[in-house]
């Protein structure tokens, strides 16, 4: 039997187009939001105008995903809603996100929009409208800028 697959050496991927709204880039791995307001957004109506993924409560429901690649200031990029993310960004607050675990959420958003740290508890998926980032490696925070692979579901 022939079988056609997408990409049977990747994992398969569900990626969305997004306008960065922010007025900087969006640096991959980086959490992203649609623009749908909140104290700190102004809304848009569009559905492809986002910006970084705080921790503002009214971003929960509009979070989308991450960053694949870096994406400038009022230009177009693709962030991962759905499938295996090569690069989360992770936030080096040491009392939240030291050796990160694979398997750990990483729900909480860190001092750093867009970064992630491990201080989620599961049950806080809840509040996202069922949408979570979990990290699949081990990793030590100590460099610079950690990254880690995560599995990203926002859709």
């Amino acid at each position: 039997m022939d079988v056609n697959l997408l990409g049977n050496t990747d994992p398969e991927r569900i990626m969305v187009d997004v306008l960065n709204a922010t007025g900087a880039v969006i640096t991959t791995g980086m959490g992203v939001a649609l623009a749908c307001g909140n104290e700190d957004v102004v809304a848009s109506a569009d559905g492809i105008s986002a910006v970084l993924f705080t921790a503002s409560a009214e971003l929960r429901p509009a979070f989308i995903g991450v960053a694949k690649a870096d994406i400038a200031a009022n230009e177009h990029g693709l962030v991962i809603a759905w499938g295996l993310a090569d690069s989360v960004l992770l936030s080096q607050e040491t009392d939240k996100t030291i050796g990160v675990l694979a398997g750990a959420s990483l729900l909480g958003v860190g001092g750093l929009a867009g970064s992630f740290t491990s201080i989620g508890a599961p049950e806080t998926i809840s509040t996202y409208m069922g949408k979570y980032v979990v990290n699949v490696d081990t990793v030590n925070i100590s460099s610079s800028l950690p990254y880690a692979k995560a599995l990203v579901r926002c859709i």
